[in-house]
Protein backbone atom coordinates (compact mmCIF):
# COMPACT_ATOMS: atom_id res chain seq x y z
CA UNK A 1 0.00 0.00 0.00
CA UNK A 2 3.24 1.99 0.72
CA UNK A 3 3.30 3.22 -3.75
CA UNK A 4 -0.36 3.83 -4.11
CA UNK A 5 -0.64 6.01 -0.86
CA UNK A 6 2.43 8.02 -1.86
CA UNK A 7 0.60 8.36 -5.86
CA UNK A 8 -2.10 9.98 -3.71
CA UNK A 9 -0.51 12.37 -1.05
CA UNK A 10 1.73 13.53 -4.20
CA UNK A 11 -1.48 14.00 -6.55
CA UNK A 12 -2.32 17.34 -4.57
CA UNK A 13 0.96 19.23 -5.23
CA UNK A 14 0.87 17.73 -9.12
CA UNK A 15 -2.99 18.94 -10.11
CA UNK A 16 -2.27 22.12 -7.90
CA UNK A 17 0.76 23.59 -9.54
CA UNK A 18 -0.25 23.61 -13.56
CA UNK A 19 -3.62 23.72 -13.40
CA UNK A 20 -3.33 27.80 -14.11
CA UNK A 21 -1.35 27.90 -16.58
CA UNK A 22 -4.03 27.21 -19.37
CA UNK A 23 -6.17 29.93 -18.06
CA UNK A 24 -3.71 32.50 -17.81
CA UNK A 25 -5.59 34.70 -20.76
CA UNK A 26 -8.98 34.39 -19.04
CA UNK A 27 -7.54 35.33 -15.38
CA UNK A 28 -5.98 38.11 -17.02
CA UNK A 29 -8.96 39.35 -18.99
CA UNK A 30 -11.00 39.33 -15.45
CA UNK A 31 -8.55 41.01 -13.20
CA UNK A 32 -7.15 43.72 -16.01
CA UNK A 33 -3.49 42.53 -16.24
CA UNK A 34 -1.23 41.96 -18.85
CA UNK A 35 -0.43 38.62 -20.25
CA UNK A 36 3.09 38.84 -18.95
CA UNK A 37 1.27 39.86 -15.81
CA UNK A 38 -0.70 36.98 -15.38
CA UNK A 39 2.07 34.67 -16.26
CA UNK A 40 3.68 35.07 -12.98
CA UNK A 41 1.13 33.21 -10.94
CA UNK A 42 3.45 30.25 -12.60
CA UNK A 43 6.52 32.02 -11.04
CA UNK A 44 3.82 32.85 -8.09
CA UNK A 45 3.88 28.86 -7.00
CA UNK A 46 7.20 27.57 -8.62
CA UNK A 47 9.29 29.83 -6.79
CA UNK A 48 9.05 29.58 -3.10
CA UNK A 49 8.07 25.90 -3.79
CA UNK A 50 11.76 26.01 -4.91
CA UNK A 51 12.68 28.47 -1.95
CA UNK A 52 10.81 26.58 0.62
CA UNK A 53 13.19 23.33 -0.14
CA UNK A 54 16.56 24.11 1.60
CA UNK A 55 14.60 23.97 4.81
CA UNK A 56 12.21 21.45 4.29
CA UNK A 57 14.39 18.71 2.59
CA UNK A 58 16.19 19.34 6.11
CA UNK A 59 13.23 19.12 8.68
CA UNK A 60 11.94 16.05 6.59
CA UNK A 61 15.03 14.40 7.50
CA UNK A 62 15.50 15.48 11.12
CA UNK A 63 11.63 15.23 12.08
CA UNK A 64 10.42 12.63 9.59
CA UNK A 65 9.32 12.63 6.28
CA UNK A 66 5.62 11.17 6.77
CA UNK A 67 5.24 14.16 9.61
CA UNK A 68 6.56 16.57 7.12
CA UNK A 69 4.25 15.26 4.30
CA UNK A 70 1.15 15.51 6.41
CA UNK A 71 1.38 19.03 7.74
CA UNK A 72 2.33 20.24 3.92
CA UNK A 73 -0.45 18.59 2.64
CA UNK A 74 -2.95 19.97 4.82
CA UNK A 75 -1.54 23.55 4.86
CA UNK A 76 -1.49 23.11 0.74
CA UNK A 77 -5.07 22.31 0.89
CA UNK A 78 -5.45 25.55 2.79
CA UNK A 79 -3.76 27.81 0.56
CA UNK A 80 -6.08 26.68 -2.55
CA UNK A 81 -9.38 27.06 -0.94
CA UNK A 82 -7.88 30.14 -0.61
CA UNK A 83 -7.15 31.26 -4.11
CA UNK A 84 -10.29 29.92 -5.20
CA UNK A 85 -12.26 33.18 -2.83
CA UNK A 86 -9.91 35.51 -3.69
CA UNK A 87 -11.20 38.81 -4.69
CA UNK A 88 -8.20 40.84 -6.09
CA UNK A 89 -5.07 39.46 -8.40
CA UNK A 90 -2.85 40.26 -5.33
CA UNK A 91 -4.70 38.34 -2.74
CA UNK A 92 -4.99 35.37 -5.78
CA UNK A 93 -1.15 35.41 -5.73
CA UNK A 94 -0.66 35.93 -2.23
CA UNK A 95 -2.28 32.39 -2.09
CA UNK A 96 -0.37 31.00 -5.06
CA UNK A 97 2.65 31.76 -2.90
CA UNK A 98 1.76 30.10 0.31
CA UNK A 99 0.57 27.09 -1.89
CA UNK A 100 4.22 26.65 -3.14
CA UNK A 101 5.57 27.13 -0.03
CA UNK A 102 3.34 24.28 1.56
CA UNK A 103 3.56 21.61 -1.79
CA UNK A 104 7.20 22.37 -1.56
CA UNK A 105 7.20 19.43 1.43
CA UNK A 106 4.98 16.83 -0.51
CA UNK A 107 6.70 15.18 -3.48
CA UNK A 108 10.25 15.48 -1.91
CA UNK A 109 9.11 13.69 1.28
CA UNK A 110 7.39 11.24 -1.18
CA UNK A 111 10.31 10.69 -3.31
CA UNK A 112 12.83 10.43 -0.43
CA UNK A 113 10.64 7.48 1.17
CA UNK A 114 10.34 5.68 -1.96
CA UNK A 115 14.42 5.95 -1.71
CA UNK A 116 14.26 4.56 1.86
CA UNK A 117 11.61 2.02 0.76
CA UNK A 118 13.35 0.48 -2.44
CA UNK A 119 16.35 -1.47 -3.45
CA UNK A 120 18.28 0.16 -6.14
CA UNK A 121 17.32 -2.74 -8.59
CA UNK A 122 14.03 -1.78 -8.09
CA UNK A 123 14.05 2.18 -7.71
CA UNK A 124 14.08 3.54 -10.96
CA UNK A 125 10.82 1.36 -10.98
CA UNK A 126 8.98 2.94 -8.08
CA UNK A 127 10.13 6.67 -9.12
CA UNK A 128 8.62 6.35 -12.63
CA UNK A 129 5.48 4.76 -11.19
CA UNK A 130 5.59 7.79 -8.86
CA UNK A 131 6.71 10.51 -11.33
CA UNK A 132 4.04 9.12 -14.16
CA UNK A 133 1.14 8.97 -11.62
CA UNK A 134 1.78 12.28 -11.12
CA UNK A 135 2.04 12.89 -15.11
CA UNK A 136 -1.44 11.43 -15.32
CA UNK A 137 -2.70 13.69 -13.03
CA UNK A 138 -1.69 16.72 -14.71
CA UNK A 139 -3.10 15.13 -18.37
CA UNK A 140 -6.21 15.29 -16.43
CA UNK A 141 -6.06 18.46 -14.31
CA UNK A 142 -4.56 20.48 -16.72
CA UNK A 143 -6.91 19.51 -20.01
CA UNK A 144 -9.77 19.41 -18.16
CA UNK A 145 -8.87 23.25 -16.62
CA UNK A 146 -9.40 24.56 -19.80
CA UNK A 147 -12.47 23.21 -20.55
CA UNK A 148 -14.03 24.09 -17.04
CA UNK A 149 -12.29 27.32 -17.37
CA UNK A 150 -13.94 28.39 -20.30
CA UNK A 151 -17.54 26.61 -19.57
CA UNK A 152 -17.64 27.77 -15.62
CA UNK A 153 -14.60 30.05 -14.69
CA UNK A 154 -10.91 29.59 -13.00
CA UNK A 155 -12.14 29.52 -9.59
CA UNK A 156 -14.13 26.06 -10.18
CA UNK A 157 -10.82 25.15 -11.52
CA UNK A 158 -8.96 26.05 -8.26
CA UNK A 159 -11.66 24.59 -5.82
CA UNK A 160 -11.31 21.21 -8.14
CA UNK A 161 -7.83 21.48 -6.96
CA UNK A 162 -8.33 21.94 -3.21
CA UNK A 163 -10.52 18.97 -3.42
CA UNK A 164 -7.72 16.82 -4.56
CA UNK A 165 -5.45 18.64 -2.08
CA UNK A 166 -8.19 17.58 0.74
CA UNK A 167 -7.98 14.08 -0.88
CA UNK A 168 -4.61 13.87 -0.72
CA UNK A 169 -4.40 15.14 2.75
CA UNK A 170 -6.87 12.67 4.67
CA UNK A 171 -4.94 9.51 2.54
CA UNK A 172 -1.15 10.66 3.94
CA UNK A 173 -3.14 11.30 7.97
CA UNK A 174 -4.75 7.84 7.31
CA UNK A 175 -3.17 5.29 5.69
CA UNK A 176 1.01 6.39 6.00
CA UNK A 177 1.87 5.36 9.22
CA UNK A 178 5.09 7.45 10.55
CA UNK A 179 7.83 5.02 12.08
CA UNK A 180 8.80 5.53 16.13
CA UNK A 181 11.60 8.14 16.10
CA UNK A 182 14.90 6.53 17.49
CA UNK A 183 17.54 9.13 18.96
CA UNK A 184 15.81 12.22 17.12
CA UNK A 185 17.65 15.27 16.43
CA UNK A 186 17.61 18.39 17.27
CA UNK A 187 17.26 21.04 13.94
CA UNK A 188 19.97 23.16 14.19
CA UNK A 189 21.61 25.06 11.04
CA UNK A 190 25.22 22.95 11.84
CA UNK A 191 23.01 19.24 10.95
CA UNK A 192 21.24 21.59 7.78
CA UNK A 193 24.64 22.09 6.78
CA UNK A 194 26.22 18.69 8.02
CA UNK A 195 23.50 17.45 5.50
CA UNK A 196 24.35 19.76 2.08
CA UNK A 197 28.23 18.99 2.79
CA UNK A 198 27.22 15.53 2.27
CA UNK A 199 25.10 15.45 -0.64
CA UNK A 200 27.61 18.19 -2.92
CA UNK A 201 30.53 15.59 -1.66
CA UNK A 202 29.16 13.87 -4.53
CA UNK A 203 31.02 14.77 -7.83
CA UNK A 204 27.35 14.14 -9.50
CA UNK A 205 25.51 16.27 -7.24
CA UNK A 206 26.07 19.84 -9.36
CA UNK A 207 25.46 18.15 -12.82
CA UNK A 208 22.06 16.74 -11.35
CA UNK A 209 20.89 19.70 -10.25
CA UNK A 210 22.23 21.88 -12.97
CA UNK A 211 20.60 19.93 -15.69
CA UNK A 212 16.86 20.27 -14.17
CA UNK A 213 17.10 23.58 -13.59
CA UNK A 214 17.95 23.96 -17.11
CA UNK A 215 14.94 21.77 -17.74
CA UNK A 216 12.59 24.03 -15.92
CA UNK A 217 13.61 27.45 -17.78
CA UNK A 218 13.60 25.80 -21.13
CA UNK A 219 10.29 23.82 -21.08
CA UNK A 220 8.32 24.81 -18.77
CA UNK A 221 9.09 29.02 -19.18
CA UNK A 222 7.01 29.06 -22.19
CA UNK A 223 3.42 26.91 -21.15
CA UNK A 224 1.93 29.75 -19.66
CA UNK A 225 2.16 31.72 -22.91
CA UNK A 226 0.54 28.41 -25.37
CA UNK A 227 -2.85 29.59 -24.87
CA UNK A 228 -2.06 33.15 -26.19
CA UNK A 229 -0.01 31.61 -28.82
CA UNK A 230 -2.89 29.59 -30.28
CA UNK A 231 -5.19 33.12 -29.71
CA UNK A 232 -2.82 34.70 -31.36
CA UNK A 233 -2.95 32.19 -34.87
CA UNK A 234 -6.54 32.01 -34.62
CA UNK A 235 -6.05 27.75 -33.91
CA UNK A 236 -7.39 27.93 -30.16
CA UNK A 237 -7.31 29.32 -26.77
CA UNK A 238 -7.50 27.90 -23.52
CA UNK A 239 -8.84 24.67 -24.14
CA UNK A 240 -6.71 23.49 -26.45
CA UNK A 241 -3.92 24.91 -24.60
CA UNK A 242 -4.81 22.38 -21.48
CA UNK A 243 -4.95 19.56 -23.94
CA UNK A 244 -1.65 20.67 -25.86
CA UNK A 245 0.42 21.01 -22.48
CA UNK A 246 -1.27 17.88 -21.07
CA UNK A 247 -0.27 16.08 -23.61
CA UNK A 248 3.19 15.70 -22.28
CA UNK A 249 1.73 13.22 -19.54
CA UNK A 250 0.81 10.44 -22.49
CA UNK A 251 4.07 11.02 -23.12
CA UNK A 252 5.14 10.02 -19.76
CA UNK A 253 2.54 6.83 -19.56
CA UNK A 254 3.76 5.77 -22.63
CA UNK A 255 7.64 6.06 -21.12
CA UNK A 256 6.56 4.20 -17.56
CA UNK A 257 4.61 1.47 -20.02
CA UNK A 258 7.93 0.69 -21.89
CA UNK A 259 10.71 1.41 -19.35
CA UNK A 260 11.68 -2.30 -18.24
CA UNK A 261 12.16 -3.03 -22.08
CA UNK A 262 14.22 0.06 -22.70
CA UNK A 263 16.47 -0.51 -19.31
CA UNK A 264 17.30 -3.81 -21.14
CA UNK A 265 18.38 -2.33 -24.40
CA UNK A 266 19.57 1.08 -23.75
CA UNK A 267 22.19 2.49 -20.89
CA UNK A 268 20.76 5.67 -18.80
CA UNK A 269 23.44 7.83 -20.43
CA UNK A 270 21.25 7.12 -24.13
CA UNK A 271 18.34 7.68 -22.17
CA UNK A 272 19.59 11.28 -21.51
CA UNK A 273 20.97 12.00 -24.78
CA UNK A 274 17.64 10.80 -26.76
CA UNK A 275 15.61 12.62 -24.11
CA UNK A 276 17.44 15.97 -24.81
CA UNK A 277 16.33 15.52 -28.18
CA UNK A 278 12.76 14.46 -28.29
CA UNK A 279 11.73 17.49 -25.57
CA UNK A 280 13.37 19.95 -28.44
CA UNK A 281 10.30 18.84 -30.82
CA UNK A 282 7.74 20.20 -28.32
CA UNK A 283 9.30 23.83 -28.77
CA UNK A 284 9.99 23.50 -32.24
CA UNK A 285 6.00 22.64 -32.93
CA UNK A 286 5.05 25.40 -31.64
CA UNK A 287 7.59 27.46 -33.39
CA UNK A 288 5.98 26.30 -36.46
CA UNK A 289 2.65 27.54 -38.51
CA UNK A 290 0.93 23.72 -37.49
CA UNK A 291 -2.67 22.75 -36.55
CA UNK A 292 -2.60 22.70 -32.56
CA UNK A 293 -3.43 19.07 -33.06
CA UNK A 294 -0.02 18.37 -34.37
CA UNK A 295 1.83 20.30 -31.68
CA UNK A 296 -0.31 18.06 -28.89
CA UNK A 297 1.32 15.38 -30.86
CA UNK A 298 4.75 16.80 -30.86
CA UNK A 299 3.91 16.99 -27.02
CA UNK A 300 3.30 13.82 -26.46
CA UNK A 301 7.12 12.94 -27.85
CA UNK A 302 8.16 15.93 -25.74
CA UNK A 303 6.78 14.19 -22.86
CA UNK A 304 8.69 10.67 -23.34
CA UNK A 305 11.59 12.90 -24.19
CA UNK A 306 11.25 14.70 -20.63
CA UNK A 307 10.62 11.15 -18.78
CA UNK A 308 14.10 9.96 -20.38
CA UNK A 309 16.12 12.58 -19.12
CA UNK A 310 14.29 13.76 -16.05
CA UNK A 311 13.86 10.09 -14.48
CA UNK A 312 17.15 9.44 -14.94
CA UNK A 313 19.14 12.51 -13.03
CA UNK A 314 15.99 11.95 -10.39
CA UNK A 315 17.17 8.22 -9.91
CA UNK A 316 20.90 9.50 -9.55
CA UNK A 317 19.61 12.23 -6.40
CA UNK A 318 18.22 9.55 -4.58
CA UNK A 319 21.49 7.79 -3.93
CA UNK A 320 23.78 10.97 -4.21
CA UNK A 321 23.52 10.98 -0.55
CA UNK A 322 21.39 7.90 0.89
CA UNK A 323 21.55 9.51 4.79
CA UNK A 324 20.17 12.54 3.71
CA UNK A 325 17.98 11.74 0.98
CA UNK A 326 15.30 14.20 1.77
CA UNK A 327 17.83 17.34 1.74
CA UNK A 328 19.40 15.81 -1.53
CA UNK A 329 15.92 15.67 -3.44
CA UNK A 330 15.00 18.88 -1.69
CA UNK A 331 17.47 20.54 -3.91
CA UNK A 332 16.28 18.80 -6.71
CA UNK A 333 13.12 20.30 -6.49
CA UNK A 334 14.76 23.81 -5.68
CA UNK A 335 16.55 23.63 -8.97
CA UNK A 336 13.81 22.44 -11.25
CA UNK A 337 10.86 24.89 -9.53
CA UNK A 338 13.79 27.98 -9.70
CA UNK A 339 13.84 26.89 -13.23
CA UNK A 340 10.33 26.76 -13.67
CA UNK A 341 9.74 30.12 -11.83
CA UNK A 342 12.38 31.70 -14.12
CA UNK A 343 11.24 30.14 -17.33
CA UNK A 344 8.17 32.44 -17.86
CA UNK A 345 10.59 35.87 -16.97
CA UNK A 346 13.01 34.48 -19.13
CA UNK A 347 10.34 33.81 -22.24
CA UNK A 348 8.31 37.06 -21.81
CA UNK A 349 12.00 38.56 -22.13
CA UNK A 350 12.41 36.52 -24.75
CA UNK A 351 9.43 37.75 -26.83
CA UNK A 352 10.05 40.94 -26.63
CA UNK A 353 13.32 40.22 -28.02
CA UNK A 354 13.49 38.10 -30.76
CA UNK A 355 9.70 36.94 -30.80
CA UNK A 356 7.55 33.98 -29.94
CA UNK A 357 9.18 31.76 -33.15
CA UNK A 358 13.37 32.58 -32.08
CA UNK A 359 12.47 31.90 -28.24
CA UNK A 360 10.94 28.59 -28.99
CA UNK A 361 13.51 27.72 -31.37
CA UNK A 362 16.53 29.09 -28.77
CA UNK A 363 14.50 26.65 -25.93
CA UNK A 364 15.00 23.62 -28.63
CA UNK A 365 18.27 24.17 -29.20
CA UNK A 366 18.88 24.58 -25.18
CA UNK A 367 17.20 21.23 -24.65
CA UNK A 368 18.42 19.36 -27.09
CA UNK A 369 22.05 20.28 -26.38
CA UNK A 370 21.69 19.96 -22.45
CA UNK A 371 20.30 16.01 -23.32
CA UNK A 372 23.76 15.58 -25.38
CA UNK A 373 26.11 17.09 -23.14
CA UNK A 374 24.39 16.16 -19.49
CA UNK A 375 25.22 11.88 -21.21
CA UNK A 376 28.66 12.80 -21.72
CA UNK A 377 29.54 14.43 -18.22
CA UNK A 378 27.98 11.91 -16.43
CA UNK A 379 29.27 8.79 -18.54
CA UNK A 380 32.70 10.71 -17.68
CA UNK A 381 32.03 11.23 -14.03
CA UNK A 382 30.95 7.58 -13.95
CA UNK A 383 34.41 6.51 -15.00
CA UNK A 384 36.35 9.07 -12.75
CA UNK A 385 34.28 7.70 -9.54
CA UNK A 386 35.22 4.04 -10.92
CA UNK A 387 39.32 4.91 -10.66
CA UNK A 388 38.96 6.36 -7.21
Amino acid sequence: MLLPALCLAGLAANVSGRTLEPLVTIISLEFSVGIATGALLTSAYALPFALGQPVLGPLGDIYGKLKMLKISLWALTACLFLAAFAPTFELLMASRFLAGIAAGGVVPACMATIGDSYPPERRQIAISVFVTMGILAQIFAISASGLVGEAFGWRYVLLATAAFGLLGALAASFVLKSPQPQGQQSFSVGLVAANYKSVFKNPKAVLCYSTVFIEGVALYGLMPYVADMFAQRGIGGASEAGLVIGSIGIGGLAYVVTLKLLLKRFHVYQFMAAGGILMSLGPLSLAADIAWTAVAAAFCVTGFGFMLLHNSIQTQVVDLAPASRQSAYSLHAFSFFMGQAAGPVAFGFGLASVGARGSLIISAFILAATGLVVSKLFKRAAKLSAQL
